[in-house]
């Protein structure tokens, strides 16, 4: 049996990876400091555990719509004008199993077979495989100072006739650089000039310390996923 050309071309996650050899390694009982996988240790929060059980025990459990119920979306709604300033409308929302899941999604909606996305380095692992799957073309761009810190100069390089998407992730996963609002700015403007998705990433941008603030985007084109 044979499988197909896309997933011949996707490889194994580097993270999935990294965890099971620190498993392998604690198992073997050596000392080991994992740096993998970015899960917290906290617990769920108990609001949402009581919750959940209530639900669960009115079973009241049915089908719900693909792009989410209705109270769900207005929480997205409100949670996006809290953070973002920024007024959504219902048929402008969809709620997804996670930031992987709704990032997918929309790549498979706007991307065609050998158009390119491209995005900073270092980058979420995943982004590479994740356009590839949708038989685009992942290009990474490496900043020339050799920084964690991309300039608009450093993506316009690499736009092409084939270039359909931005990938913005601030706070940025693996280096944990925010990037400046006058980066931020400059791309939202590029990708409204040059007629490009920009999607942003911002999955950890309440994940932020020393009274530091992220910078959110504001484009007319333009998923968010935090």
């Amino acid at each position: 049996m044979s499988i197909s050309h896309i997933a011949r071309s996707i490889k194994a996650s580097p993270t999935l990876a990294l965890n099971e050899k620190a498993a392998i390694l604690r198992a073997k009982g050596d000392p080991v400091i994992h740096l993998g996988g970015g899960e917290p240790k906290c617990k769920a929060p108990l609001d949402a555990i009581i919750a959940a059980a209530a639900h669960l025990n009115s079973g009241d459990i049915r089908y719900t719509p693909a792009d989410g119920i209705p109270e769900l979306k207005q929480a997205i709604i409100r949670y996006t004008e809290e953070h973002y300033d920024r007024k959504v409308e219902p048929e402008n929302v969809m709620a997804a199993g996670g930031a992987k899941h709704a990032i997918m999604v929309a790549l498979q909606a706007i991307l065609n077979p050998q158009e390119e996305v491209i995005f900073p380095a270092p980058y979420w692992v995943s982004y590479p495989d994740m356009v590839k799957i949708c038989q685009a073309v992942p290009v990474p761009v490496l900043p020339e100072d050799g920084t964690f810190y991309p300039r608009l100069r450093d993506l316009e390089q690499r736009v092409g006739s084939y270039t359909k998407a931005i990938i913005i992730n601030s706070p940025n996963n693996p280096s944990g650089a925010m990037y400046s609002e006058e980066f931020i700015a400059d791309v939202v403007e590029f990708c409204e000039k040059r007629d490009l998705y920009l999607i942003m990433d911002d999955i950890y941008h309440r994940l932020v310390f020393d009274n530091r603030q992220p910078i959110n985007s504001s484009a007319d084109r333009y998923c968010h996923f935090p």
